[in-house]
């Protein structure tokens, strides 16, 4: 039996068409096939034959209906105590079967295989006859079958961006007109007909194409286009150069497997036996189960060399990724928290930083279940203890972890632990053997003289064995009397009894005096890995200069080059060159260089998306050549997510040093970075050391500042009696008082003191000059927020307007969404349902790096509840339901908004019971961050659910009380329903 839902309503049965004619059993069919497998509520079939004309025998005359199509459907239709349920296999029904297909091939695209992608798409749009379910005349299936509609606009979209890296451009620009004048507010499709008219050389079509839909926009929304469109019409005014034909059908990149492994050693040698039983274990992974492997030991003996060695010989094995990640347990950086690990590890995987969730144990669980359908590879490299280890291990996966710490981790249960010690003899003579060639070979004494020399460490025997390779006329006995001649260590590196001091001395003494002053400077470097640029910095030199000293030092071995243009020195190497830059005339004057070369660099990364707000300190001063220069927000963001330790650890380092200053301006910068990736733990350590060093310079206006940020730090993580604090001591300010009271306003506004915000946000915008409109922007939301909770609707809408607009005129696209996202949700609390959907769809269509996903969250929870009101329920409810998943990795502010519309979407669509435990969860969650608005929201949330009529009571007289303390207009809403429940009780 097949059933057709994409087109007219149709039912095969072996071949044979089904003739269902009559009008309320094709209803009633089409909502129990909208809603497959799942029970469909009395009430809704109701609604969906009669509407408000319902007759008294409405139920009776169903269950005729139903009798009528078992007898055509037997085993089909099925009775529940609350409704009807259409039993129908996955293949049986063709939306089952689209959303599969279409599923299939998303997942084909985000793999890299376009043809696979374009059929699975092809495939599925091939199931369409027409309108979906045309000639149902119901408004509740055609309310479903408009969303039904939107999927197969989004996957027709998906397929033609296939085609367009496929080259097809030519084939498609008919389709796209067609579907361009049938769509004429869609953005996505208007950008793919302009991308398929330039590239077979018609630009001017293609700005003409653009130039209408702005001008539709402008007409029907008073909107412009989104960015990207924005983006690709600038990219079509340049001159372009003459391209060939496959220059114009060049496709799209895939994006690739995630590969941070280090290149593999070159002349690895020895531990013959180890190696073969760290691989034969690598190779057991099981489907559910993943394999650890632990290696431990002293430093210096190899171990990251072993696990980087043995992860290149399995690699094949894990295709689906490669991750190395360095703990940091010994160094100059504290080590990583498990939770800033997982962090890390998740960006590598490609997960927007914003859509990592905040929570701790969420970010392991997020990290788990990634790994849960992936082969991957993930060495853990330098870990202090099981407890650092231990959430970073995978659960049911077929992936393999290396781990290597200087300590044994005989926690981790089911790991395969090694001890390394140094080298035996025989290994060690034949890794000199490697490294030199045949003089080892022609010297067994003078060989074994130098193993005893450097006692049996690799790190001291590559060093010895580099500086014999690079001096064709010495022999081994040459070596190891220069060895026995190094003079003594300015620092003690003995390790269980053994030193690795010689090598370290002679390789540095064979160095030329530039190269040993650009080593000593190195040991400046809080974590000793670093990039040319860094170096640059600290040695005042250009940095084609110092990439040729950095290169020596590589060719000596005192540096690693783990990635081109990335230099790491062992932590040895480390301690030895902190040793020699202690005694140096240059280490104060080369360490407030390497502090302003990051000082610098961060306020120019963070200034790609802070370009409207007010930056004071950390953009004065004279920029030091060596300084990247940004010119896209994806470079910018690789940039900072490379250097995020290092920037912690110089902040952490001019601390320690009592630059204070630095300490404080170094925070500021990376303030944006830190709040956009919910970094709280970090950001509140920063700026508590920040304000303390801030009130050691005396300096009013940076204690002010400090005092402005390590608020919105709080206010981040859900402290909000902790940020209103700290604005409280500086609402006064010359400077600083208008920003902290606008800040502090946001605060009392999420804490329900209404009226104070309000009173706030008037003082402080009283005080912005007329340039600085679009730094407090922000705030104008705010505002419209306050007025329309006070009830002053028309003023709300105002200050909405506003918002936009300045956004619009100055180029904020964030600015101008905001003001837009609160438009809409003025519209939708009005019922002005259809006027909110058109402004929340331009909304998600310019949304993009610079609008932020928590924007875009919200926007999407709005939108849901409109389409429900509208009673396009299953596509408001998808909407819901996204949008409060995704919510989850994101601020707790927005997870509390979008809990409790989930919540009223699920009690409209008759779905109380789910509805009470998502209202519940938002209520704990705004309790626990003290969020009142969304408390009290909750409380009349499980108010309408409860069906329980004391417990009824007490929630919605919660969410009355909560109400009326904030002076809210809803008050009326909920004491007009606890009258309701009130009046049965007392008749």
């Amino acid at each position: 039996m097949r059933y057709r839902l994409l087109g007219p309503l149709e039912v095969d049965v072996a071949g044979r068409r089904l003739e269902i004619s009559a009008t309320r059993d094709r209803i009633l069919l089409a909502m129990l096939l909208l809603h497959p497998n799942r029970v469909v509520t009395l009430p809704r079939l109701v609604d969906a034959v009669w509407g408000d004309a319902a007759p008294v025998t409405a139920r009776a005359q169903l269950h005729t209906c139903v009798s009528r199509l078992r007898r055509q459907l037997p085993d089909t239709i099925h009775t529940d105590t609350a409704g009807y349920r259409a039993v129908v296999a996955d293949d049986d029904l063709d939306t089952l079967v689209f959303a599969q297909l279409v599923t299939d091939g998303r997942a084909a695209l985000n793999a890299g295989e376009l043809n696979t992608a374009r059929k699975h798409l092809r495939d599925a749009l091939e199931l369409w006859r027409g309108p979906a379910l045309a000639g149902v005349d119901s408004p509740s299936v055609q309310a479903a079958a408009v969303a039904l509609q939107e999927r197969h606009n989004a996957a027709v979209e998906d397929c033609i961006d296939v085609e367009l890296q496929l080259g097809l451009q030519a084939e498609l620009i008919s389709q796209l007109t067609g579907l361009t004048e049938q769509h004429p507010l869609r953005e996505r499709l208007h950008g793919q007909l302009m991308t398929a008219l330039a590239r077979v050389g018609r630009t001017a079509d293609a700005i003409s194409v653009y130039l209408r839909l702005a001008e539709a926009l402008d007409e029907e929304l008073g909107l412009a286009p989104g960015a990207a469109l924005q983006e690709l019409y600038r990219g079509l005014l340049q001159p372009q150069p003459v391209a060939s034909p496959a220059e114009r059908s060049a496709r799209v990149v895939p994006v690739p497997t995630p590969w941070t492994l280090p290149r593999d050693i070159a002349d690895f040698s020895g531990r013959d036996a180890l190696v073969e039983r760290l691989v034969a274990a690598a190779r057991a992974v099981r489907d559910d189960l993943p394999v650890v492997l632990t290696i431990d030991g002293m430093a210096g003996v190899g171990k990251t060399s072993l696990a980087v060695h043995v992860a290149h010989l399995v690699a094949d094995r894990y295709p689906d990724g490669r991750l190395f990640v360095d703990l940091r347990a010994h160094g100059e950086r504290p080590p990583h928290a498990p939770h800033d690990a997982v962090g890390m590890l998740l960006r590598h995987l490609g997960i927007d930083p914003e859509r990592i969730p905040t929570d701790p144990d969420e970010r392991v669980a997020r990290w788990r279940s990634e790994l849960a359908h992936r082969r991957m590879l993930v060495v853990l490299d330098n870990a202090a203890d099981p407890a650092q280890v231990t959430p970073l291990l995978p659960g049911a996966s077929a992936s393999l972890v290396v781990v290597t710490s200087r300590r044994r981790l005989g926690g981790l249960d089911g790991a395969h632990p090694v001890s390394l010690d140094v080298l035996d003899d025989t290994d060690a003579a034949r890794f000199v053997a490697t490294v030199v060639g045949a003089r080892a070979a022609a010297d067994p004494h003078a060989t074994a003289e130098v193993v005893r020399l450097c006692g049996g460490l690799p790190l001291a025997l590559r060093l010895a064995a580099a500086r014999l390779a690079h001096r064709p006329s010495w022999s081994v006995a040459d070596l190891a009397e220069r060895l026995r001649q190094a003079n003594p260590a300015p620092i003690d590196l003995t390790v269980d009894g053994r030193s690795p001091h010689a090598a370290f001395e002679l390789s540095y003494r064979q160095l030329d005096e530039p190269a040993r002053r650009m080593f000593r400077l190195a040991g400046l470097h809080p974590s000793g890995e670093f990039a040319v640029r860094v170096a640059a910095a600290l040695a005042d030199l250009p940095v084609r200069d110092t990439d040729e000293l950095l290169g020596r030092l590589v060719d000596a071995h005192l540096l690693i080059e783990p990635v081109a243009g990335r230099f790491r020195l062992h932590d040895l190497l480390r301690e030895y060159a902190a040793g020699l830059a202690g005694e140096d005339s240059e280490r104060d004057a080369a360490t407030e260089r390497m502090l302003d070369f990051y000082l610098q660099s961060t306020a120019a990364a963070t200034r790609q998306w802070e370009q409207h707000r007010h930056r004071g300190a950390i953009d004065i001063g004279e920029v030091l050549p060596s300084v990247p220069r940004f010119t896209d927000m994806a470079g910018t963001l690789r940039w900072l997510d490379l250097e995020i330790g290092n920037l912690i650890g110089v902040t952490l380092l001019a601390d320690r040093l009592g630059r204070h200053r630095h300490t404080c301006l170094l925070t500021r910068a990376l303030w944006s970075y830190l709040f956009r990736n919910s970094m709280n733990d970090v950001s509140l350590d920063l700026h508590r050391r920040a304000l303390a060093a801030a009130e050691a310079t005396g300096d009013d206006n940076l204690v002010a500042m400090t005092h402005n940020y390590l608020a919105s730090a709080y206010a981040r993580a859900g402290h909000q009696d902790d940020a209103a604090r700290h604005l409280n001591r500086i609402v006064e300010h010359p400077v600083w008082g208008p920003r902290a009271q606008s800040n502090l306003a946001a605060v009392y506004q999420f804490s329900g003191r209404l009226t104070e915000a309000l009173e706030l946000l008037e003082r402080s915008m009283a005080a912005i000059y007329a340039d600085e409109a679009v730094i407090f922007g922000v705030q104008w939301t705010c505002l419209s927020t306050v007025l329309w909770q006070l009830g002053r609707t028309e003023e709300a809408i105002a200050a909405a307007r506003r918002t936009h607009a300045v956004g619009r005129a100055s180029g904020s696209a964030r600015l101008a969404v905001n003001g837009a996202i609160e438009l809409g949700i003025i519209r939708q609390r009005l019922g002005q349902h259809r006027q909110a959907v058109l402004l929340l769809r331009w909304i998600l269509g310019h949304s993009g790096p610079d609008v932020g996903p928590s924007v875009e969250c919200e926007a999407r929870s709005i939108l849901g509840l409109s389409l429900t009101a509208l009673g396009r329920t299953a596509e408001g409810l998808e909407l819901l339901h996204a949008a409060q998943r995704d919510a989850e990795h994101l601020d707790p502010h927005t997870a509390c908004l979008t809990g409790n519309n989930l919540g009223a979407g699920l009690f409209t669509a008759g779905r109380a019971e789910e509805a009470k435990l998502v209202h519940a969860r938002a209520l704990e969650r705004a309790m626990r961050i003290g969020y009142r608005y969304e408390q009290a929201r909750a409380y009349y949330g499980l108010g309408l659910c409860s069906t329980d009529p004391r417990l009824s009571r007490q929630r919605l007289q919660a969410a009355l009380d909560l109400y009326d303390a904030m002076g809210v207009t809803e008050r009326d809403v909920v004491a007009a329903r606890l009258r309701a429940v009130d009046e049965p009780a007392g008749k």
